[in-house]
């Protein structure tokens, strides 16, 4: 496995020091244990950001939304258990396209 070296200054290292004792592990593994928790927190941002530019891009080539407000009002009648009928999309208009200046 090839090395990767962190340069901490004298007040992290002793955090991490500490830390790692406190939890009965080397301060190397902590370490990899918080990289891989931030590379799977930054992958499942990523993710999210996917998923919502898509969404997005279907709701401008479709025209078609659900009102946030009614959808709201729905998602918490479900929660207290309320038989609810969940909203439709409503025609919100295509954009208009944006033809380059001449």
């Amino acid at each position: 496995m090839p090395n990767l070296s962190v340069k901490l200054d004298e007040a992290m290292r002793q955090r991490l020091h500490d830390i790692a004792m406190q939890e009965g592990v080397t301060p190397h593994a902590l370490m990899l244990r918080a990289i891989g928790h931030e590379l799977d927190r930054a992958e499942a941002e990523g993710a999210f950001v996917r998923r919502a530019l898509q969404a997005r891009q279907r709701v401008e080539a479709s025209g078609m939304a659900i009102d946030g407000l009614a959808f709201d009002a729905y998602l918490r009648a479900r929660v207290r258990g309320a038989s609810a009928q969940r909203p439709t999309p409503q025609d919100i208009g295509k954009p208009e396209s944006k033809e380059p200046d001449a």
